[in-house]
Protein backbone atom coordinates (compact mmCIF):
# COMPACT_ATOMS: atom_id res chain seq x y z
CA UNK A 1 0.00 0.00 0.00
CA UNK A 2 1.40 3.33 -0.86
CA UNK A 3 -0.26 6.96 -0.11
CA UNK A 4 -0.68 9.70 -2.99
CA UNK A 5 -1.55 13.37 -3.45
CA UNK A 6 -3.92 14.82 -5.43
CA UNK A 7 -4.89 18.54 -5.41
CA UNK A 8 -3.61 18.50 -2.15
CA UNK A 9 -5.60 15.32 -0.15
CA UNK A 10 -3.59 12.29 0.53
CA UNK A 11 -4.82 8.73 -0.69
CA UNK A 12 -4.11 5.89 0.04
CA UNK A 13 -3.95 3.41 -2.67
CA UNK A 14 -3.22 -0.51 -3.43
CA UNK A 15 -3.28 -3.15 -6.41
CA UNK A 16 -4.04 -6.99 -6.12
CA UNK A 17 -5.44 -8.93 -8.02
CA UNK A 18 -9.09 -7.99 -7.75
CA UNK A 19 -7.96 -4.29 -8.38
CA UNK A 20 -7.99 -5.73 -12.33
CA UNK A 21 -11.61 -7.06 -12.32
CA UNK A 22 -12.77 -4.01 -10.22
CA UNK A 23 -11.58 -1.72 -13.26
CA UNK A 24 -13.44 -3.65 -15.85
CA UNK A 25 -16.61 -3.80 -14.22
CA UNK A 26 -16.42 0.45 -12.47
CA UNK A 27 -15.19 1.11 -16.58
CA UNK A 28 -15.81 -1.60 -19.10
CA UNK A 29 -12.41 -1.52 -19.62
CA UNK A 30 -9.07 -3.10 -18.90
CA UNK A 31 -6.65 -2.09 -16.95
CA UNK A 32 -4.00 -2.75 -19.28
CA UNK A 33 -5.68 -0.32 -21.48
CA UNK A 34 -5.79 2.65 -19.72
CA UNK A 35 -2.00 1.66 -18.46
CA UNK A 36 -1.16 1.54 -22.39
CA UNK A 37 -2.70 4.96 -23.13
CA UNK A 38 -0.37 6.63 -20.43
CA UNK A 39 2.63 4.97 -21.50
CA UNK A 40 1.72 6.14 -25.01
CA UNK A 41 1.11 9.88 -23.70
CA UNK A 42 4.18 10.13 -21.87
CA UNK A 43 6.23 8.57 -24.84
CA UNK A 44 5.35 11.02 -27.07
CA UNK A 45 5.73 13.88 -24.84
CA UNK A 46 9.49 13.02 -24.72
CA UNK A 47 9.93 12.50 -28.27
CA UNK A 48 8.07 15.96 -29.00
CA UNK A 49 10.57 17.16 -25.74
CA UNK A 50 13.33 15.75 -27.38
CA UNK A 51 12.68 17.29 -31.15
CA UNK A 52 11.76 20.65 -29.66
CA UNK A 53 15.14 21.09 -27.90
CA UNK A 54 17.27 19.39 -30.67
CA UNK A 55 15.75 22.01 -33.12
CA UNK A 56 16.42 24.94 -30.55
CA UNK A 57 19.18 24.38 -27.67
CA UNK A 58 18.32 27.78 -26.14
CA UNK A 59 14.92 26.86 -25.31
CA UNK A 60 13.63 27.39 -22.04
CA UNK A 61 11.17 24.81 -20.01
CA UNK A 62 8.46 27.49 -19.91
CA UNK A 63 8.07 27.11 -23.74
CA UNK A 64 9.06 23.99 -23.78
CA UNK A 65 6.22 23.05 -21.43
CA UNK A 66 3.74 25.68 -23.67
CA UNK A 67 4.61 24.20 -27.11
CA UNK A 68 3.64 20.36 -25.53
CA UNK A 69 -0.12 21.67 -23.99
CA UNK A 70 -0.19 22.66 -28.28
CA UNK A 71 1.90 19.28 -29.44
CA UNK A 72 -0.01 17.14 -27.17
CA UNK A 73 -3.67 18.64 -27.08
CA UNK A 74 -5.58 15.66 -29.04
CA UNK A 75 -4.29 13.31 -26.46
CA UNK A 76 -4.85 14.90 -23.58
CA UNK A 77 -8.34 13.84 -22.87
CA UNK A 78 -7.38 10.40 -22.83
CA UNK A 79 -4.64 10.72 -20.78
CA UNK A 80 -6.45 12.65 -18.12
CA UNK A 81 -9.13 10.15 -17.92
CA UNK A 82 -6.81 6.86 -17.80
CA UNK A 83 -4.92 8.19 -15.04
CA UNK A 84 -7.93 8.93 -13.09
CA UNK A 85 -9.34 5.97 -13.69
CA UNK A 86 -6.45 3.89 -12.74
CA UNK A 87 -6.04 6.45 -9.68
CA UNK A 88 -9.39 5.75 -8.52
CA UNK A 89 -9.49 2.41 -8.83
CA UNK A 90 -6.35 1.66 -6.70
CA UNK A 91 -7.54 4.31 -4.46
CA UNK A 92 -10.94 1.83 -4.47
CA UNK A 93 -9.13 -1.41 -3.62
CA UNK A 94 -7.01 0.53 -0.63
CA UNK A 95 -10.72 1.97 0.64
CA UNK A 96 -13.91 0.49 -0.26
CA UNK A 97 -15.74 3.28 1.49
CA UNK A 98 -14.78 5.75 -1.49
CA UNK A 99 -17.72 8.44 -2.96
CA UNK A 100 -18.42 7.22 -6.94
CA UNK A 101 -16.18 8.09 -9.24
CA UNK A 102 -17.69 10.90 -10.80
CA UNK A 103 -18.15 12.35 -7.01
CA UNK A 104 -14.31 11.98 -6.52
CA UNK A 105 -13.70 13.44 -9.33
CA UNK A 106 -15.85 16.33 -8.67
CA UNK A 107 -13.00 16.84 -5.39
CA UNK A 108 -10.01 17.24 -8.44
CA UNK A 109 -9.87 20.82 -9.33
CA UNK A 110 -6.48 20.39 -11.05
CA UNK A 111 -5.15 18.48 -13.15
CA UNK A 112 -1.49 18.69 -15.09
CA UNK A 113 -0.23 15.76 -17.10
CA UNK A 114 2.74 16.27 -15.00
CA UNK A 115 1.68 15.74 -11.88
CA UNK A 116 3.82 13.56 -10.02
CA UNK A 117 0.50 11.25 -8.40
CA UNK A 118 0.35 10.12 -11.96
CA UNK A 119 3.95 8.60 -12.32
CA UNK A 120 3.39 7.22 -8.90
CA UNK A 121 0.55 5.56 -10.08
CA UNK A 122 1.34 4.07 -13.40
CA UNK A 123 4.86 2.91 -12.18
CA UNK A 124 2.44 1.12 -8.86
CA UNK A 125 0.05 -0.07 -11.55
CA UNK A 126 2.77 -1.85 -13.81
CA UNK A 127 4.51 -2.77 -10.95
CA UNK A 128 1.65 -4.95 -9.95
CA UNK A 129 0.58 -6.13 -12.85
CA UNK A 130 3.99 -6.90 -15.10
Amino acid sequence: MRTITIDGKEYKIDCNALTYIKHREEFHRGIFDDIKILQSFLAQQALATKKLKEENPQVDDAKIIASLSTLMLDNIDLFVEASTRIAYIMIKTANKDIEEYEKWLEGIKTIRTNDEWIAEVTEFAVSCFC
